[in-house]
C-alpha cells in the first residue's frame, strides 16, 4: 500500500458519513435542542443552526462533538435586552432537561438530567448586529471585553472553501494522537496558512509542507479571525504555548514520516476509534531518559537534618514570551532560555551548586553529555549574587534534568529533586523514535 492510499484510507475511516448512526444522533441533538430552545423561549425568535466541524465538513470520527447555535435578532429583547441577559435565558431553558457548563462564549452540555448524553455538545448563544443578520455579538463571560464579535457564515466560507479540509481531518487526527493542546478552530486556521502558497496535490505532500513549515517556520506564522481580523486578538488561544506544542510534534511526525511508520501518526487501519489514552506520539511520552552512567555523584557529606530546597523555572522563547515551566512538562524547542530558581530555608551564608545534565543520542552525537561536574551559577546582568539563579539554553532532544545542592560548612545541607525539561531540537534530523503502539 502506498503511503497516498493509507492516509485515503485514514480518512475514509474518519469521515462521518450523512447516513452514518453517529451522523444521525447528532442531528436528533441538535434538533432536540432546537424544539427546546424554542418552547422555553417563547417570547423571542431565535434562529438556531448547526455550527462547527459539522457545518464546516471537517468533523472526524476520532473525536466530535456537536455545535448548536442560537442567535436573536438585533430587536428581539423577548430573552433579554443585553448579551448577558441572553445569555442567561439559554442557560435556564437548557437546565430543564441538561447539565451545563460555562464556558468563555458557549454554554456546554456536559449530560441529560434523564437519558444519556454520548457526545459534548455546545451551545453558542449570540444577537445579531443589524438587520442584515451576518455579523453577531456573542457575551464573553472572562476576558478583557465582554462582547465578541463574530460571523459564523464567514467561518464556514473560510474553512470549507480553503481546499484543504482533507488535510484538516487528518490534522485533527493528529492532534489527537500527538497530544497537542490547542483550539480546533485555531488548527484549522494554521493548517490553511501553512499550506496557502503550496502547489503540492497530494495528501502525503501537503502533509509534510504543513509540518515542515509547523517545525521550521513556526515564529513566523500569523493567523487571524476570518470573522473579525482586526478586533479579534487570538494571541490568548495561538500564543508561545501552542506554538511549542505544534512545533516539537511536527518535528517527530517529519521523523516518523522518514520511517514510513504512517500507523504510529494515524493509527492501524481498522482501528478508526481512538483509545481513551490517546497520545500515542506524544512528544512528552516519547521522551525518554538516556543513560545516565556519565553522571557524576557528589561527595560531600551530608548534614542530617530538614533543610530543604526546591527549584522552579521559567522558559523564556525565542519570540520573547515567558512562561512558568512544570518539572517534565511540555517540551520545548531548541533555543528557548530557561531561568531557574532555587529557594531555601538553609540560613546564609551558604555556597551554591547546580548540576546540569544531559542524556539521549542527540547530546551523545554533538559530544555534548552533560553532568560530570557541580558548576556554580550561570548568570546574566541583574540576577542575584545569591547563586540561586541559574540559565540555560536548550538545545539537545531528549530529557534533560537540573539538580541545586546547598553547601554549608563543607557539607551538604540541602539537596532540590531534579527538575526535569523535555526539549526536541528542530536542527536534529531523523531521530528514531519508538512509539507506543495501541
Amino acid at each position: 500500500m502506498t503511503d497516498e492510499e493509507f492516509l485515503q484510507q485514514v480518512l475514509d475511516e474518519q469521515t462521518l458519513a450523512s447516513d452514518s448512526q453517529e451522523h444521525a444522533d447528532l442531528l436528533a441533538e441538535h434538533d432536540r435542542i432546537a424544539a427546546l430552545l424554542e418552547s422555553e423561549l417563547e417570547d423571542s425568535r431565535p434562529s438556531i443552526e448547526l455550527g462547527g466541524s459539522l457545518a464546516k465538513g471537517t468533523i472526524v470520527r476520532a473525536s466530535y462533538d456537536l455545535d448548536s447555535i442560537c442567535y436573536f435578532d438585533n430587536d428581539d429583547n423577548g430573552s433579554g435586552e443585553t448579551l448577558k441577559e441572553i445569555r442567561e435565558a439559554v442557560e435556564e431553558a437548557l437546565r430543564t432537561e441538561y447539565k451545563i457548563e460555562g464556558k468563555r462564549s458557549a454554554i456546554k452540555l456536559v449530560g441529560r438530567l434523564a437519558g444519556e448524553l454520548r457526545f459534548p455538545v455546545d451551545v453558542v448563544p449570540g444577537r445579531y448586529v443589524d438587520e442584515s443578520r451576518e455579523d453577531v455579538f456573542l457575551h464573553q463571560a472572562d476576558g478583557e471585553k465582554e462582547r465578541l464579535k463574530t460571523n459564523l457564515k464567514k467561518h464556514i466560507e473560510h474553512i470549507s472553501g480553503s481546499g484543504q479540509l482533507d488535510i484538516i481531518k487528518l490534522a485533527k487526527v493528529w492532534k489527537l494522537r500527538s497530544d497537542i493542546e490547542i483550539k480546533t478552530f485555531v488548527l484549522e486556521l494554521v493548517a490553511i496558512e501553512c499550506l496557502k502558497d503550496v502547489s503540492e496535490t497530494t495528501l502525503r505532500g501537503r502533509l509534510v509542507e504543513f509540518w515542515t513549515v509547523l517545525r521550521d517556520d513556526m515564529d513566523s506564522i500569523s493567523i487571524e479571525d476570518p470573522a473579525n481580523p482586526t478586533g479579534n486578538d487570538l494571541a490568548d488561544v495561538f500564543g508561545d504555548s501552542e506554538r511549542e506544542a505544534l512545533s516539537t510534534a511536527a518535528t517527530i511526525a517529519l521523523d516518523l514520516v522518514d520511517e514510513s511508520d504512517w500507523a504510529a501518526l494515524f493509527g492501524d487501519l481498522g482501528t478508526e476509534s481512538i483509545p481513551s489514552n490517546r497520545a500515542i506520539v506524544s512528544p512528552r511520552a516519547l521522551l525518554a531518559l538516556g543513560d545516565t552512567s556519565h553522571v557524576k555523584q557528589h561527595d560531600w557529606p551530608v548534614r542530617r537534618g530538614h533543610h530543604q530546597v526546591g527549584v522552579t523555572c521559567s522558559a523564556f522563547t525565542r519570540r520573547g514570551g515567558r512562561r512558568t515551566l512544570d518539572s517534565n512538562g511540555h517540551p520545548v524547542t531548541d533555543g528557548t532560555r530557561f531561568r531557574f530558581e532555587a529557594s531555601t530555608d538553609v540560613p546564609p551564608p551558604f555556597d551554591v551548586r547546580w548540576q546540569v545534565v544531559n542524556t539521549g543520542a542527540h547530546a551523545q552525537d554533538e559530544n555534548g553529555l552533560r553532568g560530570r561536574e557541580f558548576m556554580e551559577a550561570r548568570t546574566n546582568t541583574g540576577d542575584p549574587s545569591t547563586g540561586l539563579v541559574h540559565r540555560e539554553t536548550a538545545e539537545y532532544t531528549g530529557k534533560h534534568w537540573v539538580e541545586c545542592f546547598i553547601i554549608k560548612e563543607g557539607a551538604l545541607w540541602a539537596r532540590s529533586s531534579a527538575f526535569y525539561v523535555n526539549i526536541i531540537s528542530r536542527q536534529r534530523r531523523r531521530t528514531r523514535w519508538r512509539p507506543w503502539r495501541r
